[in-house]
């Protein structure tokens, strides 16, 4: 089921419910590529913010080509660190 945005602004999705919806294989390959294996599983905020912002912000073109519409970079940041959430929580 699609999660739209406006659904998502009004609380009927969570965070997590909304972005995780955009992550697809290829998403998730790119950003474990791009910020590091090492990075991900040694990132001790729940939010990756011990990773540099510049990090996440870089992956935007990849986001935004993958989901296939304009989004802010906010949006594609957060895909970015839902994808990372997903890998590190596989690794367990």
């Amino acid at each position: 089921m699609k999660i739209t945005r406006k659904d998502y602004m009004k609380g009927k999705a969570t965070h997590d419910e909304y972005y995780a919806q955009f992550v697809t294989p290829y998403i998730k390959k790119v950003v474990v590529a791009s910020v590091g294996v090492k990075a991900i599983k040694s990132s001790i905020d729940p939010h990756f913010n011990d990773i540099g912002l510049i990090v996440w912000d870089r992956l935007a073109p990849f986001i935004r080509q993958s989901i296939g519409y304009t989004s802010a970079l906010s949006d594609c940041v957060c895909v970015a660190k839902q994808a990372a959430k997903q890998f590190k929580q596989e690794l367990k």
